[in-house]
């Protein structure tokens, strides 16, 4: 079994640039594109910073926390 990316977000939705996860992360070791958690379709996630990590969902009230916990996948 193939084991998922360790980041996966989204570049319109996960609330932050991506292009700042260059330099935290190997570029093969993420991937952009649509992670189905569309803030439209899930207002609680309006304002939060979010996508998987290892493939589990991951959710933080800044880019600095879930950086932190994208830190901590090493």
């Amino acid at each position: 079994m193939v084991e998922p990316k360790k980041v996966k977000v989204c570049k319109r939705c996960s609330g932050f640039d991506v292009a700042e996860l260059k330099g935290r992360v190997k570029s093969k070791d993420y991937s952009t594109g649509c992670i189905g958690k569309c803030a439209g379709k899930f207002p609680e996630l309006e304002g939060k910073v979010y996508g998987f990590l290892k493939g589990e969902f991951v959710v933080c009230d800044t880019k600095e926390a879930f950086f932190d916990r994208i830190a901590g996948l090493e």
